[in-house]
């Protein structure tokens, strides 16, 4: 196993990291307990623990292999996430650095904050080659959107389209193909919002969202009084007269309000 190829452990270790591999944190903290002078065991606790908490708990003394990671949760505690992605940076810099679902959704989290989308890609690449699974297909496709590579973004989502079916997903799809000039199917995408009501075609509506556009600067002075209905119009209206910044904006926000409108019902 690829723990063996890296450092020399011992047995407790080993199943330590299985253990960890597999989510059975609180299995890790009792091995780390009985075996109180293993410093990777020390620190698999710490990344066991936070995955059950959320919160380091302590401090752990010495060097391990998981020693970039550990000391990236400390400095994601303190605010300071630049330092945790550079660290998290060094640990995916080591020859074979160990690899499982939860130091990969850390590492992801930490890169989304700092903004580093290439190295998203990196380290789900990474996982992709050990696990055929989909647990990071919307991690990576809001990397290919925010890196603007649009074409990624809607190859990535027809290939796995069955596993990407949320709000968010559909608003990044339908500015992504409005971005590849391909206003048609966003609009097709864009229908799919939780709310969304069956609407008419392209050719029907372009007419009438004509008739909204021509009022918008209206419209955008009262924007918070409008419904959501009117605010979708609004939407629409920019999409269909290529002002796509402002409907990516809109369609934006839009999406957070339905969001928070299915959680309270």
């Amino acid at each position: 196993m690829a723990v063996q190829n890296t450092i020399t452990i011992t047995h407790p270790e080993i199943e330590g990291w299985e253990l960890f591999e597999v989510g059975a944190n609180l299995e890790v903290l009792d091995l780390a307990q009985k075996n109180p002078k293993s410093v990777f065991l020390q620190h698999l606790s710490i990344l066991a623990d936070y995955e059950i908490s959320g919160k380091t708990q302590r401090k752990a003394n010495g060097i391990s292999h998981l020693s970039p990671i550990v000391e990236a949760l400390y400095s994601l505690e303190k605010g300071k996430a630049k330092e945790a992605a550079n660290q998290i940076s060094l640990y995916f810099q080591s020859s074979s650095p160990e690899i499982c679902y939860s130091i990969i959704n850390l590492s992801s989290q930490i890169f989304k904050l700092t903004e580093k989308y290439k190295d998203i890609l990196h380290v789900i690449s990474i996982y992709k080659k050990k696990y055929d699974n989909h647990s990071f297909l919307k991690e990576e496709l809001v990397a290919y959107y925010n890196l603007k590579q649009y074409e990624d973004v809607v190859s990535l989502y027809k290939s796995n389209s069955k596993f990407l079916n949320d709000p968010e997903i559909h608003r990044l799809i339908g500015m992504s193909l409005l971005f590849l000039d391909k206003p048609k199917e966003a609009s097709k995408i864009l229908e799919k919002l939780p709310g969304q009501m069956e609407l008419p075609t392209f050719e029907e509506r372009q007419k009438d969202y004509g008739k909204v556009y021509d009022k918008i600067r209206e419209l955008e002075t009262k924007k918070s009084e409008l419904s959501l209905r009117e605010l979708e119009d609004m939407g629409f209206a920019y999409l269909f007269h290529g002002d796509y910044a402002k409907a990516e904006q809109l369609f934006v926000g839009l999406s957070q309000k339905l969001k928070s409108t299915l959680c309270t019902v």
